[in-house]
């Protein structure tokens, strides 16, 4: 239950730490930091972005999106994409919304 909490709307009355924007950020960032190191590495984002897509997307598309990706949001040069540097590229997007699950109660 506590990992289908991180999908629940945000309540404007109730406060839950684990439906937090910060914890919905934080759940999705570690969906791709597959060795838990605080960082997106290019291998981690093929990894991910493999299971994704399948064999929809030939390995040369996929590699171009990984080195595309990490160019954009690494801000410090290290080739890898921080917590903080993930939080600044999605932080345009809706993320209540977009990482909600509306349950019937």
């Amino acid at each position: 239950m506590r990992v289908l909490a991180r999908f629940r709307p945000l309540s404007k009355v109730k406060v839950n730490k684990l439906n937090s924007i910060q914890e919905k950020l934080m759940f999705a960032f570690r969906m791709y930091d597959l060795d838990e190191d605080s960082r997106i590495n290019r291998s981690e984002l093929l990894a991910v972005l493999h299971m994704m897509v399948g064999t929809n997307i030939s390995d040369e598309q996929l590699a171009g999106i990984a080195d595309r990706t990490i160019s954009e949001a690494d801000t410090d040069g290290d080739s890898m994409i921080s917590f903080e540097e993930f939080c600044k590229v999605v932080e345009g997007l809706d993320v209540d919304q977009r990482l909600s699950i509306r349950f019937l109660t």
